[in-house]
């Protein structure tokens, strides 16, 4: 059986240059996500770090996952001051971020 499961909005994310993985991920989970829960609409979030020193070849330091209803419930999160707030938390702790969407389909 396949399903499609809603709207998901990808980010990409490089750490600065000389922050260590242990405090990129210390912010990203104790300051960023505290903000990135209260967006409106948000139905799951996940944070996955990449720690290189362990994963040379991995080109990010990690991404998140931030699951909607729709494209368009996730346009209407991304208006609101919550998310504005998050958004503009980014380069305290992301030299990068590239954002992908993604319709995730589920085969099992």
């Amino acid at each position: 059986m396949t399903t499609a499961n809603g709207f998901k909005h990808v980010g990409l994310i490089t750490k600065h240059a000389g922050q260590s993985f242990e405090e990129f991920v210390d912010y990203w989970l104790k300051v960023h996500s505290e903000l990135a829960v209260h967006v409106p609409g948000l139905r799951k979030y996940t944070v996955n770090p990449i720690d290189r020193r362990l994963y040379p070849d991995s080109p990010i330091d990690g991404f998140s996952e931030l699951w909607f209803d729709s494209l368009e419930a996730a346009q209407a999160a991304f208006e609101s001051d919550a998310a504005k707030k998050t958004f503009a938390d980014v380069p305290n702790f992301a030299a990068n971020v590239a954002v992908t969407y993604i319709t995730e389909i589920q085969k099992v």
